[in-house]
C-alpha cells in the first residue's frame, strides 16, 4: 500500500469536499492534482496541491500569446459552498491572458487532451 502524503490528502480531502456539493471531481493518478466540471461539463477548474494550494481556469487553443489557462483569485479553501464553486466557474479569462484563447475548455477536451498523462479518475459517492 502507498502511504499518502500531506499534499495527497489536502487534494483528496479537497475532492470529496467539492463531489459532496453535487459536483463531478476527478483526480490525477498522483494524487496532488484533477479537476472539477459543471453540471454540463462546458467548463473546467483545474486544482493543485503541489505547492501552495490553486484554483486554473482552462480554455484553448493553446497559444503562444495566452497558454491554456489563468489561475483564478480564489484558492481551494475559499469553496466553502455550493454557491462559491458557481462563482468560480462563472470567471472568465482577465485581460492579461491576451487574445490568444478562444473557448472555455469543455469536460471533454480536457479527458482528451490530458487524461491519458495524468491517468486521472473519478471521485465516486461513498457508500
Amino acid at each position: 500500500m502507498v502511504e499518502m502524503n500531506i499534499r495527497q490528502a489536502d487534494a483528496l480531502a479537497f475532492a470529496n469536499r467539492i463531489k459532496a456539493m453535487g459536483f463531478r471531481v476527478f483526480m490525477a493518478e498522483r494524487g496532488y492534482y484533477g479537476f472539477i466540471t459543471n453540471d454540463d461539463g462546458s467548463r473546467v477548474i483545474s486544482f493543485g496541491f503541489s505547492g501552495r494550494p490553486n484554483l486554473t481556469g482552462n480554455y484553448g487553443p493553446p497559444s503562444k500569446e495566452s497558454g491554456t489557462g489563468w489561475l483564478l483569485s480564489r484558492s481551494p479553501s475559499d469553496l466553502r459552498t455550493v454557491e462559491d464553486v458557481k462563482a468560480a466557474f462563472a470567471e472568465t479569462p482577465p485581460p492579461f491572458c491576451g487574445k490568444g484563447w478562444r473557448y472555455m475548455t469543455t469536460l471533454e477536451q480536457h479527458l482528451k487532451t490530458y487524461g491519458a498523462s495524468s491517468r486521472y479518475y473519478e471521485i465516486q459517492e461513498d457508500k
